[in-house]
């Protein structure tokens, strides 16, 4: 009996450190996969911190470049503003004339031209009025860089029947006009070609209604727009004039 007794103690003690071994080595595997994951977890978290503040030093940078472009582009807006002002300064004395304005719009400088000074009706001849006008207009702006944009505008008056084999519409005669200006600059102050630009608005760019005489005639225009070129295609010097005798 007395050994029966024992065996039965003997087997529980063993029994019980058994499960207790077995829970141990449970808490153990599970604090382990713990230990994992929070390793795991803490080098992902390193690792987002680590882009973080890659990507934040990348957008910083770009900042800077935007911020550097940026001040670049307002000290350029400001000498252009600059050299419109000593251009306008200048045309302003050059250019004494009723018939002509000067407007400064959008950072373009424009000068308007009444057509009783440049051509007579219905032709697309410049008068030598109109040429003293674009010799000194043309002196003043020579050794800038800026595009010259010459426009055409009539009033709404219809081309009459004796001119229309020649200017069948407004259309024609504003052009006509607007590439005359533009060919002259070119041939007589020898402006770059690629610098000058013509184009023809007939009626549709009025400055007035045309409702009176007086309206109709400041419709009646040519509009000298100064443009700053592209970077990338800014206008070459102008070619210099040629020796008396040569071939053009």
């Amino acid at each position: 009996m007395k050994h029966s007794l024992y065996f039965l103690l003997a087997a529980g003690t063993i029994l019980t450190g058994c499960v207790s071994t077995s829970t141990f080595e449970e808490k153990s595997a599970e604090l382990a996969a713990c230990e994992s994951r929070a390793k795991n977890e803490l080098a992902a978290c390193n690792a987002a911190r680590s882009e973080t503040e890659t990507r934040l030093t990348v957008v910083n940078q770009e900042l800077d470049v935007h911020r550097k472009i940026a001040e670049a582009n307002k000290q350029k807006l400001e000498a252009v503003q600059k050299q419109e002002n000593v251009l306008r300064d200048r045309m302003q004395q050059e250019l004494a004339d009723k018939s002509v304005e000067i407007e400064q719009l959008r950072g373009q400088l424009t000068v308007r031209m009444l057509d009783k000074i440049v051509f007579r009706s219905g032709s697309a001849n410049i008068l030598p009025e109109g040429m003293a006008v674009l010799d000194k207009l043309v002196e003043v702006i020579a050794d800038s860089s800026d595009i010259i944009r010459v426009e055409g505008h009539t009033d709404d008056t219809p081309i009459s029947d004796k001119l229309k084999a020649k200017y069948p519409s407004n259309w024609e005669l504003s052009a006509a006009r607007a590439s005359a200006v533009a060919r002259y600059i070119e041939t007589k102050h020898h402006i770059n070609p690629k610098r000058l630009e013509s184009l023809g608005f007939s009626e549709y760019h009025p400055v007035a209604p045309n409702d009176s005489p007086e309206n109709k005639q400041r419709n009646r225009r040519v509009e000298i727009v100064l443009k700053p070129a592209p970077e990338a295609e800014a206008a070459p010097a102008a070619p210099a004039p040629a020796e008396s005798g040569a071939k053009p």
